[in-house]
């Protein structure tokens, strides 16, 4: 048996780390758009569970992909309280617990600026209200909930290179009202009702295009998301159980078109879901995006651990107008870790396909490099709202 020398090892050794660090190194997208384009960039659930001791390790994988981004946004799936139990958190969520206020150590060393907490894991109004004290404390702004009705609706606008870009964020899922629901006196979350899967309750769907209205004047582009209902729980709608339009989660619901298509059509210039577990399909309306739900990013709550399903989603803004919007799939590796995927190869283009199947309108998606082109158009240097 030939013994190798400790310089032979140690070369051996440097050559598998530096391979690791390329397999890991940031995402090469494409087209060339200038240094004053903004680059924002889309992921789905994060709820921090099993890494709790080091949250920060949350993105080890997509770290300098997220850094290299001007902004990133996600869905804040679980709460930054102190867990009171593995029963009690969330009644209709066994097993459920909150990841706490270290959870919040995952987000900036990921560039995670930006979180909705609109959705149906915001139980309790108190501790809806100390999950938005860790993220002020920690400067994470976030959109979706707050001390009172109008503040659960105002939006968060973040401004890159000059451009502001606007936020809001709802919730079709939820316990019950007094849970969650923020009303004119108490904090909670901002809510679309939509009892039976097939339409919106009108008094929501005018409040989001009221919002919408309100925001389009002070912002150069306005993204809207909201959690997917995924059927109701049972005491959501005063005990009357809600029925489901649709069984399947990978489908896309009738009230999911009705409220992204109501949100494009009042201002809103990109609309996607989450909260699912997994993705659904895409549009483009009226030449304006759409992603119905796209799945998880890292999230290691327990009993979740086969819904790896997942989107990154790139848009590029320049002149103060979406010019590309795209995609990449995202799954889990054996130590939970979520990683990118060549769409164009193994289980990348499986999910690329699985999005192709889910989508009612398949709009023409083509891979230009290592990403999924859902949108492409150029920007004339005049055009500005």
């Amino acid at each position: 048996m030939r013994i190798l020398s400790r310089a032979l090892i140690g070369a051996l050794v440097v050559t598998g780390l530096a391979a690791t660090l390329a397999a890991d190194a940031a995402w090469t997208w494409s087209g060339t758009y200038g240094n004053r384009a903004v680059e924002l960039l889309i992921i789905g659930d994060v709820q921090v569970h099993s890494r709790r001791a080091d949250p920060t390790t949350a993105f080890n994988r997509m770290k300098d992909t997220l850094n290299a981004a001007d902004l990133v946004y996600a869905n804040l799936e679980g709460l930054l309280a102190p867990s009171a139990g593995t029963k009690i958190d969330i009644p209709d969520k066994p097993e459920w617990t909150h990841p706490g206020p270290g959870g919040v150590k995952a987000l900036a060393p990921a560039n995670i600026t930006v979180v909705g907490v609109a959705n149906n894991v915001a139980s309790g109004r108190a501790n809806i209200l100390k999950s938005l004290s860790v993220l002020d404390a920690n400067g994470i702004a976030h959109v979706g909930a707050g001390r009172n009705l109008d503040e659960a609706h105002a939006p968060v606008i973040v401004e890159r290179k000059g451009v502001k870009i606007g936020f809001l964020q709802y919730t079709a899922r939820w316990y019950r009202d007094a849970d969650a629901i923020a009303t004119a006196a108490e904090p909670g979350v901002a809510k679309i009702a939509s009892f039976d899967g097939l339409t919106i309750e009108p008094s929501d769907l005018d409040r989001v295009q009221a919002d919408i209205r309100a925001l389009r004047p002070r912002v150069d582009i306005v993204v809207v998301s909201h959690h997917n209902r995924d059927g109701s729980t049972p005491v959501q709608f005063g005990g009357k159980q809600g029925s489901a339009a649709n069984k399947d989660r990978k489908m896309t619901e009738a009230y999911q078109k009705q409220f992204a298509r109501t949100a494009l059509d009042t201002g809103a210039d990109l609309v996607f879901g989450h909260g699912t577990h997994t993705v659904q399909g895409v549009e483009v309306y009226k030449g304006k995006p759409i992603l119905y739900a796209i799945g998880h990013s890292n999230f290691d709550q327990p009993g979740y651990e086969k819904s790896t399903d997942g989107l990154v989603v790139r848009v590029v803004i320049q002149n103060a107008r979406i010019v590309r919007t795209s995609f990449v799939p995202v799954t889990r590796d054996e130590h939970n870790d979520v990683f990118m995927l060549d769409p164009a190869t193994g289980l990348g283009a499986t999910l690329v396909q699985a999005v192709k199947d889910r989508s009612t309108n398949p709009p023409a998606l083509r891979i230009d490099g290592q990403e999924v082109v859902l949108l492409d158009r150029p920007a004339a240097r005049s055009d500005r709202r």
